[in-house]
């Protein structure tokens, strides 16, 4: 990957967009061909949306208040109301989620921008999500949307950025609790940053935009019934929680297979070291190898800081509480830092510049990462393409 002072090659970038869409597109109408599958939480989205549409409420399979999930995905889910519904807005998500990132990039990496759009839609931990009901479809582009708000505002100063970014912000928590780890970490970026001396009255209202759909949905979730007792780990379900996050993002960048990860705690140590590695690699420097705006390292480093608090965020819930555990379940929790991981990395990717052999080194790397993505994500699409789709209530009309 080669790139000089100018800035992105348009019409490369452009292919780029146009086949990482087209590929996209493809591998999802396969992938959701025959409908979808479903898990434990998947049941509870579908009785949600049923009740709200049958009596306005939103009820569990058992009847009582659901509580434990964001309310805006199984609202989603009731407006859709079939499997052809949930199958274009799955698509519209994955669709506004590449493109949402696409130009966020474009704006940051120089020449080598036209990359990212290929790596994103090659993403098996975006797209594996979009053939389940599960909430991750929409709420990665939610997440994309927030963060291209927000760094459009901190690159230009627009104050209808930053109200985008609010309304974004807002919704987070809603479609996922997880949400809350996103928006902290862009609240320390902007302030560990500088980004807070554009506007301290906005982003203050800002914050306050966000925080609202944090505490609206917590105060109803504390009203309708009691909290869930937890089953906290100790020091070595930390351990292994950290091992299986390190894991997961290193196998977005090379075939790592899956029995690579282990179950000793010597394993689960350097699995849990090589995420600490990998932070410390992704962390945007201002000494690039090419011309930048002030304000793009700002962005950079904010969108560090939201992979930073969000990996950290997930390892204390799973640690503490109920959530999740294992490689499946981390790997869709994190499937909205692809963005922000992937163009982070791209970010610090050392230039070749004019020296051929790194030329060729870089290109070989670049056409090993892409034929890896494809081959993964294309072993995914056909596994899961033959699963058994979950059985779909009758919604009923709207009362």
């Amino acid at each position: 990957m080669t790139e000089g002072p100018r800035g992105p090659a348009r019409p490369r970038f452009g292919w780029a967009l146009g086949a990482g869409a087209l590929a996209l597109l493809g591998l999802y109408l396969v992938l959701s061909h025959g409908g979808f599958g479903g898990t434990g939480d998947s049941f509870y989205y579908l009785a949600a949306a049923r009740s709200l549409r049958a009596g306005g409420q939103m009820l569990g399979p058992d009847g009582t208040p659901y509580r434990f999930w964001g309310p805006l995905y199984p609202a989603l889910l009731a407006v859709f109301a079939s499997p052809a519904g949930v199958r274009w807005l799955h698509g519209v998500a994955l669709l506004a989620h590449l493109g949402l990132w696409s130009w966020v990039g474009r704006a940051l990496l120089g020449r080598r921008s036209w990359v990212l759009p290929l790596v994103v839609a090659l993403s098996t931990a975006v797209l594996v999500p979009a053939k389940f009901i599960w909430s991750e479809t929409v709420f990665v582009a939610l997440t994309a949307a927030y963060c291209a708000a927000l760094a459009a505002w901190l690159r230009t100063g627009r104050g209808h950025w930053l109200a985008w970014a609010t309304a974004a912000g807002f919704l987070l928590p809603l479609q996922r609790t997880s949400g809350v780890f996103l928006l902290a970490g862009a609240a320390v970026g902007l302030l560990v940053g500088g980004g807070w001396r554009r506007g301290r009255w906005l982003l203050l209202a800002h914050g306050a935009g966000c925080g609202l759909g944090v505490l609206s949905w917590s105060y109803y979730a504390a009203v309708v019934g009691p909290a869930e007792s937890g089953l906290p780990g100790g020091w070595l379900k930390l351990l292994n929680t950290l091992a299986d996050y390190g894991f997961v993002l290193v196998r977005w960048f090379g075939p790592v297979a899956g029995g690579w990860r282990g179950t000793t705690p010597v394993a689960a140590a350097g699995w849990a070291l090589v995420l600490a590695a990998l932070l410390a690699a992704l962390w945007p420097r201002p000494n690039f190898q090419w011309p930048r705006l002030p304000a793009s390292v700002t962005v950079l480093q904010l969108l560090w800081w939201v992979v930073a608090a969000d990996v950290l965020g997930h390892v204390v819930a799973v640690t503490r509480t109920r959530a999740g555990a294992g490689l499946h379940d981390t790997e869709r929790y994190l499937a909205a830092l692809v963005g922000p991981v992937l163009l982070l990395a791209l970010a610090c990717w050392p230039a070749a510049g004019s020296v051929r052999w790194r030329q060729v080194l870089n290109g070989l790397a670049l056409v090993a990462w892409l034929g890896y993505s494809a081959l993964r994500v294309g072993h995914n699409v056909a596994e899961l393409r033959q699963r058994p789709p979950v059985a779909w209530p009758a919604m009923g009309p709207w009362r």
